[in-house]
Order: structure tokens, then C-alpha cells, then sequence
């Protein structure tokens, strides 16, 4: 069944006409999206077709060269990516990072989520396994009090029993009324928890309900993407 979580209504985000290319190439056209509060949206697409451009044009990390973003909250959290950290960091020296980067970082949220997860402070990054590191990032990222998540391709290292761990985390742990947009090729993994997907292809964006996509199409969201837009 589909993940319910309320009404949305109200907008935190919108693109109109939003363009962008990238050496010369035209990576996204005149997009129109709008991303409503207390949703999971999936972002789906082929390398290459924008999906990391996308999140970080909505972060305003990079600038659209035509159209406009228009942003009705300014609590975004942009999950950076894993090598954003030096080889010689500790767990504990990742959270002092995000702690000095961010003022609205929980640290001690993220500390009882690191305990529980049993990773310790003085545990050096490099000798993490990925399922373990990439949890962190997400962590990271999550106790940064926010109103809308960016997640790009946030669990890729990880294994099946992993991934619903991370499910179950995200359903209970995401605070009330936000909303998070993941990129990821993992379709399969989390197509139960998105309430929407969005196809990127060919620098067009394609939007579903992935329950009426279910119910209208027959087929689950894994099975429309590599039947409609994988090449």
C-alpha cells in the first residue's frame, strides 16, 4: 500500500521554466515542478539525465540558466556527498563538521541515532564499511532540522535487510510535515515509500502518484521506469 502521510496542500518549493546545461549540453528544459510539504518523492532517471543537477539547482548550490526557483522555506538539507570528509576523520569529528556547517544541526539527536546504530565516536571513517558510512551521511543529513531534504542517491553500498532498516528510520524519524526528494536507481528497494516519482529524461521531467501509477497502469513504479525510460 502506498505510504500515507497527511495532507499537503502547502508548497515549500516551485520551478517554473527551469533550464539548465552543462558544457555546452542542455541537461534540463524548462522544468515545472512543484514539491508540496510532508511528501517522499522519488527521483528516478538514467545517468546523466540530471537527477544530481536537479537537487543541486533546488539547494541552491548551483544557479538555473533560465526560469526561476522559488523557495518558500529557507530550512533545506542537502545531503553531501561521502567524500566531502578527510581520510583522517572519526565519526565524532563528521558530526563536528555538520555541527559547524549548520545551525539548526541536532547534534544530540544525532548522537542517539549513532549510538543506537552502534557506531562508535572515535571510529575512523575509512574503516567503515559503505552500508555503515552512507547511514551516517543520512543521519548527517536528517538531524539537520529542516523542512525539506534533498537525498542524492543516499544508500548504494547497502544491503536488502539494511535498506528496510533505513525505510523504517525515515518513516519514524522525519520530522512532521516534511518532506524529502531522493534520487536513486534503487527503485525496487524504495518505490513503497515514495507517495510520488519523477522521471527525468531526455532534460524533460515526467510526474506519477505512484499508487494510481499502481492501480491505472498495473505495474509497479521499477517496472514502468525500465519499460518507459530505460535505454
Amino acid at each position: 500500500m502506498k505510504n500515507k502521510r497527511g495532507q499537503s496542500g502547502e508548497l515549500l518549493m516551485e520551478l517554473r521554466g527551469v533550464g539548465k546545461s552543462l558544457d555546452y549540453k542542455i541537461i534540463l528544459s524548462r522544468l515545472n515542478v512543484k514539491i508540496p510539504r510532508n511528501r517522499i518523492i522519488g527521483l528516478a532517471g538514467n545517468n546523466g539525465n540530471g537527477k544530481s543537477t536537479l537537487l543541486k539547482l533546488m539547494a541552491g548550490i548551483w544557479r538555473p540558466d533560465e526560469g526561476r526557483i522559488i523557495r518558500y522555506t529557507s530550512r533545506i538539507s542537502y545531503l553531501m556527498p561521502r567524500d566531502i570528509f578527510y581520510d583522517w576523520m572519526r565519526v565524532k569529528d563528521a558530526v563536528q563538521f555538520y555541527a559547524s556547517h549548520y545551525q539548526n544541526f541536532a547534534a544530540e539527536k544525532a548522537w542517539s541515532f549513532i549510538e543506537k546504530a552502534g557506531l562508535e565516536k572515535k571510529v575512523p571513517l575509512r574503516t567503515m564499511s559503505d552500508g555503515q558510512r552512507e547511514f551516517l551521511m543520512l543521519v548527517l543529513a536528517i538531524c539537520v532540522e529542516s523542512e525539506l531534504y534533498l537525498l542524492d542517491e543516499p544508500l548504494t553500498g547497502a544491503d536488502a535487510a539494511f535498506k528496510k532498516d533505513v525505510r523504517r528510520f525515515l518513516m519514524k524519524y522525519l520530522p512532521e510535515g516534511a518532506t524529502i526528494v531522493m534520487a536513486t536507481h534503487l527503485l525496487r528497494d524504495f518505490e513503497q515509500l515514495f507517495d510520488r516519482i519523477l522521471f527525468l529524461d531526455h532534460g524533460g521531467i515526467v510526474e506519477k502518484d505512484t499508487e494510481e501509477l499502481r492501480e491505472t497502469c498495473g505495474m509497479s513504479v521499477e517496472q514502468y521506469y525500465l519499460e518507459r525510460f530505460r535505454r
